[in-house]
């Protein structure tokens, strides 16, 4: 994820902790600023110099505890499993690498905690289920589309990769694909390229946060039609 989404993530989770309660939403806050702080302190952007340095310092320390903790605990296959997960993920850091996977299963435990304090839990199984599934699915072809518009691996891996592998199968959504990537690097070559990267970056970072609470929101929807939950509460009024 871009920092962009990482801190709009983190912000609306956040929220939900204090104000709606969800107390596994402080994790995934937490997680999500973690990640935040990584992408800045890898960026070469000039909209964050003047946060990278600190931000790479603030994560330094963490990073040392947590390359001895590997060590420790897991010896040289500790080691060579925290190197893998920071690969895998793109991330300049690995307490940011640890952060991005943890974010997640964190927001799978949210949803079980809404189940399990729901009246109805069977429905609210449903709903959840729907939601998640939905919201994972939408943000997998998000991942794709920024992936195949900037050239970048980042989409390869799990159900984004899984994703990226059905999608390349059409030949039409291939092409659109290859002439998209083809403008944004055009993009970069004109005056002010990378500048305008960036602003690009920035508004797939937005509509990436808005496209997966809309992907939830969907997803309710079709599993409160499954769940028939509004016909048994009209029942019982």
């Amino acid at each position: 994820m871009g920092v962009v989404t990482s801190v709009l993530f983190a912000g609306r989770n956040g929220y939900k902790c204090v104000n709606q309660h969800e107390g596994t939403r402080g994790a995934v806050a937490l997680c999500q600023s973690v990640s935040s702080l990584d992408g800045i302190s890898s960026s070469t952007s000039s909209l964050f110099s003047g946060l990278t340095k600190s931000a790479g310092g603030i994560l330094q320390g963490a990073d040392d505890a947590v390359e001895n903790l590997f060590k420790n605990v897991g010896g040289e296959a500790g080691e060579k499993a925290l190197e893998k997960i920071t690969t895998s993920t793109g991330a300049s850091t690995k307490i940011g690498a640890l952060a991005q996977k943890a974010v997640n299963p964190l927001l799978c435990v949210a949803a079980g905690v809404r189940v399990l304090n729901d009246d109805d839990q069977y429905a609210a199984l449903i709903e959840e289920t729907s939601a998640m599934a939905t919201m994972f699915g939408a943000e997998s072809v998000m991942k794709y589309a920024r992936s195949a518009l900037t050239n970048s691996s980042q989409a390869t891996t799990g159900l984004a990769g899984k994703t990226a592998n059905l999608l390349s199968k059409s030949s039409t959504i291939k092409s659109l694909a290859e002439k998209a990537s083809n403008w944004y690097t055009k993009l970069g070559s004109s005056t002010n390229g990378s500048a305008k990267q960036m602003l690009v970056k920035i508004g797939l970072d937005v509509l990436f946060v808005g496209g997966s609470i809309l992907g939830y929101n969907i997803g309710k929807k079709i599993g409160e039609v499954f769940s028939n939950r509004e016909n048994k509460e009209t029942k019982e009024a």
